[in-house]
């Protein structure tokens, strides 16, 4: 591999880790509104959808940099 395509890795899955994250813990919820659940429930799907996203693009990578 070389560094261009370790950095393209290395980026990809600092984000996959940070978008993991959100998904399980409740950091996008802040205490005292009543009505924060239903903005943290959309938060909450978003983050599922980029992960999602992100780990079609790493599938990708890593098939791609087989073929080569």
């Amino acid at each position: 591999m070389n560094k261009k395509t370790q950095l393209a890795l290395m980026f990809l899955l600092i984000h996959l880790a940070i978008s993991i994250y959100f998904w399980f813990s409740e950091a996008l919820l802040r205490g005292g509104y009543d009505l924060a659940i239903d903005g943290f429930v959309v938060a909450r799907a978003l983050m599922i959808i980029y992960t999602l996203h992100l780990l079609g693009k790493l599938g990708e990578f890593i098939i791609k940099n087989k073929k080569d």
